[in-house]
């Protein structure tokens, strides 16, 4: 069944400043998803495949573990054809994938080291791209992962690779994470030793809840998470254990070790929906809360899915005209963190950070088939009265999909926000100086959808003119102020007094009179327009009889 559902989009967002009242859209349908950043995000990583593989540009190699990963997603998305055409690249190569050759110090072949873990999740990939694990590429994979799974009391059910201890840097590299893939891939094929490689997995799950990344060392006597006091929680490999013990969820044994799990998850994420990795790692990021995001989703977790893919879409590329960006070619591609975010706007992607903008991907791309849509409909929003030129002004679009990019934008001015988990995506701008209308547009993926004016005054002094030069005790002066905007707010002042105010008329003029009092000798008449810096002064005399 295919994830991926075409949504028609109802117009244009409507938009409202801040400072001015306006109705919140009404909660759409929660679970509606909005399919364009899962579509954005498959186009751009099916983009960077080269005959079926990622090739790393800055070391000149083909990833078969980060196309693995691709292919895992797409399979997931239901791109098969996608997933097919990985599998068809990896397949001639898929020795080099989980093998390497191990030499001594004096050159000679030693022998060959096999990682479980990684043969593991070939397995399950070549199994979710519809492809036979015990015959692909010439070879059983199953059976050569079914070699890999102990059956020794104490460690049976542990996978492990084959190394040799007496090279350097040789080890055996097993861990959690292979282990999972390991019980995904025996239970599609209906493996022997899928119960056994299970048990030993819910024994990774820790009485809160998580799954550890290392095992323990082979001779312990104990091998569970509790039973090591060095054990940690890792968000990836308790999602991603999440996932592949999904397919067995009917044992109930199993279903509870998945609650748990769900349930640890929901307590660490953050309140922006977004997780860390783990207690090194604790900054936000999009591997993990793509993988925990994934994993909450596929389990019915809707609320804590639908927070996680907002928060990965407020990271993903979608800056388009008349906000271009660094990123703009690169639509649909999801950054690690915020700073990843900030730095692909302004330098783009170079070979240096292309690599981690693709793992990050493929990694979170599943997690968005959980992002909402937003509501539309059209209204363009003018400000009411007048606001200083080259000040900073709030901006505010409403009823846009969560996480989705907002653009605002002048000429080459423009500022691009996220909206939150309602769909709010409130920013400021900075008017340029000197007065008059400011129309900025605002646009989403679709293009421009609206606008947002306001009607900007610069400092000025402004036209007094003053009937008489001289006025008699008690009569009146008359006051002319010109240079105004229309509509403009003006006070006319006397001995620190308003005599008058009002607006300005069509022409930019304000007429007035007021009574000069009984007291002789020079006077000031002052007047102030919008603000202060907006105004004029002039003197005459009063005069006795």
């Amino acid at each position: 069944m295919s994830h991926l559902r075409r949504l028609s989009l109802v117009a244009v967002p409507a938009l409202a400043l801040s400072t001015l009242a306006f109705v919140p859209a009404a909660p759409s349908s929660a679970a509606e998803p909005d399919p364009t950043p899962v579509s954005n995000g498959v186009d751009w990583l099916a983009g960077q495949l080269t005959d079926g593989l990622m090739h790393n540009d800055q070391f000149d190699f083909d990833d078969l573990g980060l196309s693995t990963d691709t292919g895992l997603a797409m399979a997931y998305l239901d791109e098969t054809d996608t997933a097919g055409d990985i599998a068809d690249a990896l397949a001639p190569r898929i020795t080099e994938y989980y093998t390497y050759d191990v030499g001594n110090s004096d050159g000679p072949l030693v022998g060959t080291h096999v990682s479980a873990g990684s043969l593991a999740k070939a397995a399950a990939f070549v199994d979710a791209a519809g492809d036979d694990p015990t015959d692909f590429g010439g070879h059983d994979l199953i059976a050569e992962l079914e070699d890999r799974v102990s059956t020794e009391p104490g460690t049976e059910g542990r996978i492990g690779d084959v190394f040799f201890p007496d090279e350097a840097f040789e080890a055996d590299f097993s861990n959690t994470l292979g282990q999972s893939f390991a019980v995904n891939a025996l239970d599609a094929e209906g493996s022997v030793l899928t119960d056994s490689a299970t048990d030993f997995l819910l024994a990774q799950q820790c009485e809160e809840g998580f799954f550890r990344l290392s095992f323990a060392a082979p001779d312990a006597a104990d091998q569970t998470c509790d039973g090591d006091a060095a054990s940690s929680a890792s968000t990836d490999v308790t999602a991603l254990a999440v996932l592949n013990l999904a397919s067995q969820s009917d044992d109930t044994d199993i279903q509870a070790a998945i609650d748990t799990a769900l349930a640890w998850l929901d307590d660490t994420q953050g309140a922006d929906g977004s997780f860390g990795s783990d207690g090194e790692i604790t900054t936000p990021n999009a591997n993990s809360t793509g993988l925990a995001g994934w994993a909450l989703g596929d389990a019915g977790e809707t609320d804590a899915a639908t927070a996680a893919a907002v928060w990965l879409r407020q990271h993903q590329a979608d800056d388009f005209g008349p906000c271009t960006t660094g990123l703009t070619a690169e639509t649909g591609a999801i950054a690690y963190d915020d700073a990843a975010l900030s730095t692909g706007r302004s330098e783009g992607l170079d070979v240096a950070v292309q690599d981690q903008f693709r793992r990050g991907t493929a990694q979170a791309l599943p997690a968005l088939l959980w992002a909402p849509a937003g509501t539309y409909s059209t209204e363009p929003v003018s400000t009411d009265g007048f606001v200083r030129a080259g000040s900073t002004q709030p901006v505010y679009a409403d009823a846009v999909a969560p996480g989705q990019t907002v653009c605002f934008a002048l000429g080459a001015s423009q500022t691009l926000v996220h909206a939150d988990l309602d769909g709010n995506a409130a920013g400021t701008v900075e008017l340029p100086g000197g007065s008059g209308t400011r129309v900025y547009d605002v646009g989403l993926t679709d293009g421009v959808l609206g606008t947002i004016t306001f009607n900007a005054l610069a400092a000025e002094k402004l036209g007094l003119k003053l009937k008489k030069a001289k006025v008699a005790k008690k009569k009146k002066q008359k006051v002319v102020v010109k240079g105004l905007a229309t509509g403009e707010s003006v006070r006319v002042l006397y001995k620190g007094k308003v005599k008058d105010e009002g607006t300005a008329g069509g022409k930019g003029r304000f007429v007035t009179t007021f009574k000069v009092g009984k007291q002789a000798g020079k006077q000031k008449v002052k007047v102030r327009g919008e603000f202060g810096n907006r105004k004029a002064a002039e003197k005459f005399r009063v005069k006795g009889r």
